[in-house]
């Protein structure tokens, strides 16, 4: 493992900000932790970054933070200076650890041209746009070939249009540079898409950690299922009415509206109440039981007043 984190705490005039935090962190992984804000996910990026103390704790590396091997945290805000052009500014870090100047150009071209910001390496930050500026503060990071990378809410201040692209990139990007990385993120389409491994932070608490499918899909608790998008409810006695499998004495199971399927069926069990479309899928509300439940499926031909039966997607479905 590159990172241990055991049993992290921080308080702040005491009010706990993290509370027992440990999770582990492979080499060349990336770990993206969402969380309401205020749930303590900068303050824990700053705990890694050696930019606060914890309380109590302790944070286990494989490696020795040095001038050829650090760890970089990349703000929020970006904070680039203004002053200086984008090629100052991604040199900053080498000529702050006085590599030598061939090094820092050789270094800030290959960034340049990897990023393409080629053609702004004399512009300043207020001449680019949002996105170009991220390129630029990940850039400075990158280029003095961290240990590991530490990114406060990369996508926040991009358009959303902008924002799966931008996570596509900076995916791709840690691949290719083989970088162990941990985003704090609340924009919970973007964790999912680009992390190996994701947690989940709440008012201090890392309530759960696991693959991005096992932490969407599989929710430890409703305070993390809820957090995370919405969930059907289904109670003990509609088990029978969706085919479920389930261990005796389960009283009620959490299922996300995309891990069930329709399909239509004069004796089936559910009614279709209102088909919402919602681009590229359809939300359908399907009255069974004597409840309603909410279900997204691609358009399909299904229309409201149609009868149905409702299948746990095998793949999709939720534990115990």
């Amino acid at each position: 493992m590159d990172l241990q984190l055991r049993g992290i705490s921080k308080q702040y005039n005491g009010k706990p900000v993290l509370q027992d935090v440990s999770f582990d962190v492979a080499k060349g992984e990336f770990v993206a932790l969402v969380g309401p804000s205020g749930a303590g996910k900068t303050t824990l990026l700053k705990v890694i970054a050696g930019l606060e103390d914890p309380d109590g704790g302790e944070i286990h590396c494989s490696f020795a933070s040095s001038k050829e091997r650090p760890i970089i945290l990349v703000f929020q805000d970006f904070l680039l200076f203004p002053t200086m052009t984008v090629f100052e500014n991604i040199a900053f870090g080498l000529r702050a650890r006085k590599f030598p100047k061939t090094v820092i150009r050789e270094r800030v071209e290959h960034m340049l041209h990897y990023f393409q910001l080629e053609n702004r390496a004399n512009a300043y930050p207020a001449q680019l746009s949002g996105g170009q500026q991220q390129r630029v503060a990940i850039a400075r990071g990158m280029v003095v070939n961290p240990a590991v990378m530490l990114l406060d809410e990369p996508f926040a201040n991009l358009d959303r249009s902008l924002r799966l692209e931008t996570a596509g990139f900076i995916r791709r990007t840690q691949q290719e540079f083989g970088i162990t990385t941990i985003a704090v993120t609340h924009d919970l389409d973007e964790a999912l898409a680009v992390s190996d491994s994701m947690g989940v932070l709440m008012k201090g608490r890392l309530e759960q950690m696991g693959t991005p499918k096992e932490v969407y899909f599989f929710p430890k608790n409703q305070q993390v299922a809820r957090f995370l998008g919405p969930m059907n409810t289904i109670p003990a006695d509609m088990f029978h009415l969706l085919d479920m499998d389930v261990a005796p004495g389960t009283r009620e199971l959490l299922v996300r509206p995309e891990a069930l399927d329709l399909a239509a069926d004069p004796d089936g069990p559910g009614t279709i109440r209102e088909v919402r479309f919602s681009g590229h899928y359809q939300a359908c509300v399907v009255a069974v039981g004597g409840r309603e439940l909410v279900i997204y499926q691609k358009p399909n031909g299904l229309r409201t007043g149609h009868r149905v039966r409702i299948r746990v997607n095998a793949d999709l479905g939720t534990r115990e």
